[in-house]
């Protein structure tokens, strides 16, 4: 009995020193790539500030106007350096700040005592050559520095000087010798814990197996087999042949294998032909969250291959059901979307306020008046048949923001009044019907917006109940061509340019997955009127 329990706390020793150097080297590794991270974004956040900061006083008209003044010591040029005084003083990461006209001639320096001599360092030869703005390192006056350069151009286009911002190498280190200690100490305290918790697991584990039985074996294999039919994602997992050895309920569930069919050693191939488990075993490379389309449903897998001894000895694959997984998504985004369409109310309404106020202004009364009886702002009216009509939240929020862009371009859009919709009869997902409802608006107000028509009007139509879904949008267009509406469906096929023509081969692959159709209606220069119906 001693032996054996020596042979135990042999294996686990060797357990606990493998745990160990794992959870030790998954902490530095995390941690080194977590500080290369921090300190690229630390030099990405300098280097867009000091951008920042030279651009925005390249364009100040006060700079323009002490740069024409050609002479560092006039007036405009004293005002020039109050005015970057208060600014270098809300920019303190940026070390130092500088104008020059196009001989290099300091117009401005933080140390005044430096206005009126020459730039330093030489590499502003390029910007003064028409370059757009970039970030050099060079030596100035003050020792190595991070610069960023931008042109200061008169009102005709033409190159009068230039800004310099820039940040010391010495600022630098001290920051990045900042990060390292912060994430020194992190690493240590990391890692003392990563020794007490394999510490702390080699000990459970020991007290588990001390004095085990054949019988606990079967329990370990019982409870992991309920432990993997209690997750709502599907495990499918093949050996090296191709044949299934593990399969949870929620798996056979998704593919519909009945309870009395025995899954175990058939051929993956047999019960899911779609599978892409196999070309996982070929290429040994892992896929994440795929799309596939099983038993009429939209699953989300990902493929990961199998490795002992650096050999492939099979792969698994977890399914989630997406609809589920959109469902959780978009009760968490829904908010957002509300929010959007919120700024873009408040947009459109701050652009025709701005204008009544100019009319004010100008003691344009009459105008004021003629301007507010006539601006087409979005009717209150229309957004709440919108959200009366559409539950759906996101779904809403999409029609009241195409709802204000249709107001901003001229377009009439409107829900008819006849719609009807009710969630809950319905099994389509949200993100289809957002799929299918967005691409028919954006395809209509562009082609309404590519030239002037008489009428510009959209109508959407939405008929949801029972087993039954239909949506119809109509526009005041001039039509499809002949020559597109035989390709519509074909990716690419547009007639707007390049980076378009995805819109329609979207829609129909929804159709398609469910069993749908679609029916257009057009006629040149009479417009478009698409159908889409679905049994869902």
């Amino acid at each position: 009995m001693k032996e054996k329990t020596g042979k135990h706390r042999t294996v686990l020793t060797k357990i606990y020193r493998y745990n160990l150097i794992l959870v030790l080297a998954a902490v530095l590794i995390s941690g080194m790539i977590s500080l290369y991270v921090s300190l690229t974004i630390r030099q990405h956040d300098l280097d867009t500030m000091i951008r920042s900061l030279s651009c925005t006083v390249a364009n100040m008209d006060i700079t323009k106007k002490a740069l024409q003044s050609k002479a560092w010591n006039s007036t405009s040029a004293k005002e020039l350096a109050k005015e970057l005084d208060l600014i270098s003083r809300s920019f303190e990461q940026a070390d130092l700040l500088v104008v020059c006209d196009t001989q290099s001639t300091r117009y401005y320096h933080n140390d005044h005592s430096k206005i009126g001599k020459q730039f330093q360092g030489n590499d502003q030869e390029e910007l003064l050559k028409g370059a757009e703005p970039y970030i050099s390192e060079a030596e100035g006056t003050l020792g190595m520095q991070r610069r960023a350069f931008c042109p200061v151009m008169d009102p005709s286009g033409k190159i009068i000087g230039f800004v310099m911002s820039s940040v010391l190498t010495s600022s630098l280190s001290r920051i990045r010798n900042h990060i390292i200690n912060i994430f020194l100490c992190l690493l240590v305290a990391l890692m003392i814990l990563g020794i007490f918790l394999s510490r702390t697991a080699m000990h459970r584990i020991r007290k588990i197996l001390m004095g085990y039985q054949p019988e606990e074996f079967q329990k370990l294999y019982v409870e992991r087999t309920e432990v993997m039919d209690s997750l709502e994602e599907g495990i499918v997992a093949i050996n090296q042949e191709g044949n299934i050895i593990l399969m949870n309920m929620a798996a056979r569930n998704i593919l519909k294998i009945p309870e009395d069919k025995t899954a175990e050693g058939t051929s993956l191939s047999e019960l899911f032909p779609d599978a892409r488990l196999q070309e996982t075993l070929k290429t040994g490379k892992a896929e994440y969250n795929m799309n596939q389309i099983i038993q009429k449903q939209t699953i989300l897998s990902s493929h990961i291959p199998i490795f002992h001894n650096e050999k492939i000895v099979g792969a698994a694959a977890v399914l989630r059901n997406k609809t589920e997984v959109t469902k959780l998504a978009e009760e968490l985004t829904g908010a957002r979307y509300m929010v959007d369409t919120l700024r873009a109310f408040n947009h459109e309404f701050m652009n025709k306020l701005h204008i009544i106020l100019g009319f004010l202004e100008m003691k344009e009364i009459s105008k004021a008046k003629e301007y507010i009886l006539k601006t087409s702002l979005v009717s209150g009216e229309s957004v709440s048949q919108i959200s009366r009509t559409v539950p759906i939240s996101n779904l809403a929020a999409l029609l009241i923001g195409k709802l204000i862009l249709a107001s901003e371009l001229g377009i009439q859009f409107t829900l008819k009044s006849d719609s009807y919709f009710y969630p809950k009869a319905t099994s389509l997902p949200t993100d289809c019907y957002i799929t299918l409802i967005g691409n028919l608006l954006e395809n209509a107000m562009d082609e309404l917006n590519s030239k002037e028509f008489p009428v510009k009007e959209v109508k959407l139509g939405i008929y949801s109940e029972d087993g039954h879904t239909m949506i119809t949008c109509e526009d005041t267009g001039n039509g499809i061509p002949e020559e597109i509406l035989f390709s519509l469906y074909d990716r690419n096929t547009t007639t707007k340019g390049a980076g378009h023509g995805t819109g329609f081969f979207l829609i129909r692959e929804i159709i398609d997955c469910y069993d749908g159709t679609i029916h257009i209606d057009t006629e040149p220069g009479m417009g478009t009127a698409v159908e889409i119906v679905l049994p869902v």
